[in-house]
């Protein structure tokens, strides 16, 4: 199968060039897919069988700024993908986030859950997600949580950088959800590619669930465990954002594992996986 790739530098547009199966062919665009003209030129001039958009506007904080950015980027972009996908007959694979829920109750979401997001990043991805269903194309739709890799920057490797330049952090603890590696992703997006037969919206993430104060003490006692730094938890309302985040974004996998027959790796064994 021809694979066309938008957002190749990134998290997952990384893991999927890494882990990209031998019988498929990839080509990859790094475009400002806010160039809607040639965004669809590459498209159509390309034909291909898949488009994967791994390309996002990520910046939580920048996006309440940024907003005609944030939703140019995360809404209207993947919706020309998908009038583009359909009008060739090709799927589009786009990821999306926990951020679309207002993070209340202590259960995991499913995908029947009512999106309500908290913020504009949110907001955003969520109208992306609207858009690609509303165009009527063969889609896959994968919400994501706590996206990391091991050679980008992100919370891991940040928490890592600030532990050898200060002697005790402060990691907030009522936001619960499960860190994901980008290479688990890439490998259960391939998986679902060879189902060929499977098309909607899914959650796609680890399994079990954990704080990212407590995230901050496993990654700092395995990557650096002879570090003196200490990790003090606190309340989110204690550490002030321009944008609100949800405190439960825990997402049920139950679906897409029983869908595509995946098993679903515990968080941080797909942690220690990432970073041997």
């Amino acid at each position: 199968m021809k694979i066309l790739l938008f957002g190749s530098r990134g998290q997952v547009g990384s893991a999927l060039r890494h882990a990209l199966p031998s019988l498929h062919e990839l080509i990859i665009s790094d475009i400002d897919i806010t160039d809607v003209m040639r965004l669809r030129d590459i498209i159509n001039i390309n034909r291909p069988d898949i488009i994967i958009n791994a390309a996002a506007y990520t910046n939580v904080e920048g996006a309440e700024e940024e907003s005609a950015r944030a939703f140019a980027i995360n809404a209207e972009a993947p919706s020309v993908m998908a009038e583009a996908a359909k009008e060739i007959g090709a799927l589009l694979i786009h990821y999306s986030t926990d951020y679309v829920f207002n993070g209340q109750g202590h259960v995991a979401w499913v995908e029947t859950d009512s999106p309500a997001p908290l913020n504009i990043y949110g907001q955003s991805k969520l109208k992306g997600d609207e858009n690609i269903i509303q165009s009527g194309c063969r889609h896959l739709i994968f919400r994501t949580s706590w996206v990391y890799a091991k050679d980008h920057s992100n919370f891991p490797t940040n928490i890592l950088a600030l532990a050898k330049e200060q002697q005790n952090l402060n990691v907030v603890s009522d936001q619960i959800g499960a860190p994901t590696p980008a290479s688990f992703i890439a490998a259960a997006t391939y998986h679902a590619i060879a189902q060929n037969n499977k098309t909607g919206l899914y959650q796609l993430c680890c399994a079990g669930e954990t704080s990212w104060a407590e995230f901050a003490k496993l990654v700092i006692g395995t990557l650096n465990p002879h570090s003196s730094c200490t990790i003090t938890p606190i309340l989110s309302a204690d550490y002030p954002q321009k944008a609100k985040r949800p405190l439960n974004s825990r997402l049920s996998t139950a679906k897409f594992s029983a869908d595509f027959n995946y098993p679903i790796s515990q968080w941080d064994e797909a942690f220690h996986a990432e970073f041997q």
